[in-house]
C-alpha cells in the first residue's frame, strides 16, 4: 500500500500540535488567575477559554483523523 505524501502527514501533525496549543491555552485561561493586564477578564474570559478548548478539540480530533486515516 503507497504512503501518503510527506506535506500531509505533516498538516496532520501540525493540526495535532496546534489542537494541543489551543487546548492549552484555554485552560491556562480558565485555570489561572494572572491576567498581565492584557487578558480579558471576569466572564468574558471564561467564555474564551471554553471556546479555546473547544476548537483545540476539534483540531486536535480533526487532525487525528488524519494520521489515522493516512495510517491505514
Amino acid at each position: 500500500m503507497k504512503r501518503k505524501p510527506l506535506h500531509n502527514r505533516l498538516m496532520a501533525l501540525l493540526s495535532i500540535a496546534v489542537g494541543l496549543a489551543y487546548f492549552g491555552g484555554g485552560l491556562f485561561l480558565v485555570a489561572s488567575s494572572a491576567t498581565f493586564g492584557m487578558l480579558p477578564s471576569g466572564i468574558l474570559r471564561y467564555l474564551f477559554g471554553a471556546l479555546l478548548i473547544v476548537y483545540g478539540g476539534y483540531r486536535f480530533y480533526r487532525g487525528y483523523d488524519q494520521q489515522k486515516s493516512e495510517d491505514s
